[in-house]
């Protein structure tokens, strides 16, 4: 209240008498402030104290003018709403009187003049504050006598509460959990009484807690012994008792020593134990024991020991766990020996091989001794697993395994690596004739038929040997020496064996030299299309031809396709060279504006894409010409893959107007029902059946049945490869009459062909282009 009027009063004079504070206009200031003290009794004295240090003090008595030195500003935030008030005793020059000194900053325009002081009677404030000390006296009386009344009545009341408080505690002390004291009364009592009641919850849901984990720790299955702080035993449960088949008194008291002697623990152990359980900063530790009851087998345990908290237990002790994990222990070594043992074999597996690998080689390193590493590939097996699916490969697999063990001696590892691939460590051995007389046995061994699910199969292997430390003084570098002699072994035209040269090396490094340039060669258009036409005998019209792929090496001159074509395959180069060939012969039907049609090789990697049909469909659209003018030639394995995956795929092509091929049909695993299954529209009969027509009776009633049952379906027959005129004469008597080979014609150029064709001659032979396919 005193703030505000001192606030009021200051706002109104700083207003009146700002002006004249800034021309020092002090008569105006004087007769004002006169003014304002005569009517307003409750005001003491003004001041204006500017900050030049001049003071105007003005008081109902008089007014002065004084010029001061060394003047302190007041300590006021310099706002015109900021403010100092105080309560003072002697405000008026040596008369004892009492009143509010109020202080505010006089800003006049923005411009900090100096200070404003107020000073304000407090007679209102002391008439108050003597008001109120009555009043508290007279309350005060009043309250201690209502109080004494109070208590006197309340005494009683507070008796009974009280005994019925003491014998809810007295039920507590007995152990009834359950009772509970009424929460009727008032005051402290009900606070008193609410606060035992929930002591006696805690304590019984503690004690319900505490009895579930005493009853866990007697049920477990884990063997449990608690110690006191002077190591013995205080507590054991019922799964130590049954595991040592003794009574709990057996173990009262027994100390620790006596305790690790009855898990047969030895004495190294048990000082190694205790040491470390009487470190200073001991809290836990773990170890595994090995128990054995007498007549009983083996027992794998885990043992846990593990201090208490001195804040949890006041004498401190500890206690220890017994885990059985003889169950773990049992699994942990069968999945070990898993992890070593191919499932389908029953052989060691890779990881297995590398490891007796490693242990071979410092073995030999040690002992100046030898051993020899075979590499074994079974041949052709991809065929197998496609036409015959994956359940006759892995039975031939297994039986690959059981003639490999069957062959080697008892001592030697054998190992399935992975696929097709078998390897055999044949320690203290490097007698170049005894290895080559066991890898004749291996490979006699493979000679046999084998029988599943009513296929009679006869399968080979390609096997490549190296020895140590002749061939290699590493794992790695034996490793990749017998993969090159069994690739030495397959080109040498498979089910045989060979021993690694340095000679492989240069092969192996001729294989990456050609790679890289057939990759360059794509880019940089070093590859080119030769076309050998198909003559019906007949009529000796040319109506097909077939494009066949050359490379000439800047360096190497021409590479024949049996070189460069398995390399592409394996290095996946391939598909992009599958898509030229095709881009080039769209572009050259479209120059040759003739009904002629094309024959194009396809490989198996191209057919597998999901999006071939589609890649075939817009380049058709992009020469503007139509797909019957096109014919696809695929190997018999391609076609007949494991439960015809690739048959969607053939019937997509042949919807499209695509003519199809079987090319090179009867060198592989097909029977000759799988024609009547595939949308095949052309059977090219292998060269080598024609090479043994018309004298080997063999090939000659294979090559009848096969145009016999070509023709009751419908489908036409080509023969390949014919350079002699009784094979044609043959063929033409049996019915096939389309003829691709020397005979007739060599491979030519686009150029050449169209010219042939235009001038109606059948029989001109090309010879300057390459004349293997």
């Amino acid at each position: 209240m005193i703030a505000s009027q001192g606030d009021t009063f200051a706002n109104s004079t700083i207003a009146a008498c700002g002006e004249a504070l800034y021309t020092e206009d002090y008569s105006f200031i004087i007769s004002y402030i006169n003014k304002v003290l005569n009517n307003t009794p409750e005001v003491l004295f003004i001041n204006f104290s500017s900050h030049q240090g001049e003071i105007i003090e003005l008081t109902s008595e008089g007014w002065s003018l004084k010029q001061a030195t060394n003047r302190d500003v007041l300590k006021l935030q310099r706002t015109q709403d900021s403010h100092l008030i105080d309560h003072v005793e002697n405000i008026d020059k040596g008369v004892i009187k009492s009143g509010f000194v109020f202080s505010k900053p006089i800003i006049i325009s923005g411009y900090d003049w100096g200070d404003f002081t107020i000073g304000l009677s407090d007679s209102e404030y002391q008439s108050l504050l003597s008001s109120y000390f009555r009043n508290v006296l007279l309350f005060s009386l009043m309250l201690v006598a209502i109080t004494l009344l109070l208590l006197h009545g309340s005494s009683l009341s507070l008796s009974q509460q009280l005994t019925k408080l003491r014998e809810t505690a007295s039920q507590l002390a007995k152990g009834n959990l359950l009772a509970r004291a009424p929460t009727d009364a008032i005051g402290e009592i009900s606070l008193l009484a609410n606060t035992l009641n929930g002591m006696a919850i805690s304590l019984d849901e503690n004690t319900r807690h505490l009895r579930r984990l005493a009853r866990l720790v007697q049920d477990t299955n884990d063997a449990i012994a608690i110690f006191d702080d002077t190591s013995k035993v205080i507590y054991v449960n019922s799964a130590l008792t049954n595991f040592f088949g003794e009574d709990t008194n057996d173990f009262k008291g027994m100390n620790l020593s006596k305790f690790f002697i009855h898990l047969k623990i030895g004495r190294s152990k048990q000082k190694e134990l205790q040491n470390e359980l009487s470190g200073s900063d001991f809290h836990d530790c773990t170890t595994d024991l090995t128990f054995k009851k007498s007549s009983e087998k083996n027992y794998h345990l885990t043992m846990r020991i593990e201090k208490f908290d001195l804040h949890e237990v006041e004498s401190g002790g500890f206690f220890i766990i017994l885990s059985d994990i003889t169950r773990r222990k049992q699994l942990e070594q069968e999945l070990e020996t898993l992890a070593y043992i191919d499932k389908l074999t029953q052989l060691p597996n890779r990881r297995y091989f590398m490891d007796r690998m490693n242990e071979a080689v410092e073995e030999a390193e040690m002992f100046n001794t030898a051993f020899t590493l075979i590499f074994l590939d079974v041949d052709n097996f991809k065929i197998i697993n496609d036409s015959l699916g994956h359940e006759v490969g892995d039975q031939v697999l297994a039986d690959v395994g059981w003639r490999m063990q069957d062959s080697l001696r008892t001592d030697d590892t054998i190992c399935r690596l992975g696929g097709d691939e078998f390897t055999a460590i044949i320690r203290g051995a490097n007698d170049y004739d005894a290895i080559s007389r066991l890898c004749d046995t291996i490979l006699t061994k493979f000679s046999m038929p084998v029988y599943i699910h009513d296929h009679e199969l006869r399968t080979s292997a390609s096997i490549g040997i190296v020895t140590f430390p002749n061939d290699g003084m590493t794992t790695k570098e034996l490793i990749k020496n017998a993969d090159m002699a069994m690739y030495a072994a397959k080109k040498s035209g498979k089910n045989c064996y060979r021993f690694f040269s340095e000679e492989m090396h240069e092969n192996m490094r001729d294989y990456l030299d050609i790679e890289s340039a057939l990759r360059k060669s794509i880019s940089d258009m070093g590859l080119y299309l030769v076309y050998q036409p198909f003559v019906d005998e007949r009529t000796n019209d040319i109506k097909h031809c077939e494009a066949l792929l050359r490379w000439k090496h800047p360096e190497r001159g021409m590479i024949p396709p049996g070189r460069f074509i398995p390399i592409a395959e394996q290095s996946g180069l391939i598909r992009s060279i599958g898509d030229w060939v095709f881009d080039q012969v769209c572009r050259q039907i479209q120059e040759w504006h003739s009904s002629i049609t094309v024959s194009v090789n396809v490989s198996g990697a191209e057919l597998v894409n999901s999006n071939y049909a589609e890649r075939l469909r817009e380049r058709l659209v992009e020469y503007d010409i139509e797909a019957h003018q096109i014919q696809l030639e695929f190997t018999e394995h391609v076609l007949v893959s494991e439960e015809g995956k690739n048959l969607p795929m053939l019937n997509q092509l042949k919807r499209m107007g695509f003519q199809l091929a079987l090319d090179d049909f009867g060198t592989g695993f097909s029977s000759l029902s799988y024609i009547s299954e595939l949308p095949i529209d052309v059977i090219k009969l292998d060269k080598s059946f024609i090479n043994r027509l018309p004298d080997d009776k063999r090939t000659v009633a294979v090559v009848k049945s096969i145009i016999s049952l070509a023709h009751s379906l419908d489908i036409t027959t080509v023969g390949e490869g014919v350079e002699q005129k009784k094979q044609m004469e043959w063929l033409r008597s049996k019915g096939c009459h389309l003829i691709q080979g020397f005979y007739y014609h060599k491979p030519m150029s686009a150029n050449a062909l169209y010219n042939l064709v235009s001038r109606g001659v059948t029989h001109a032979v090309v010879t300057d282009i390459n004349t293997k396919k």
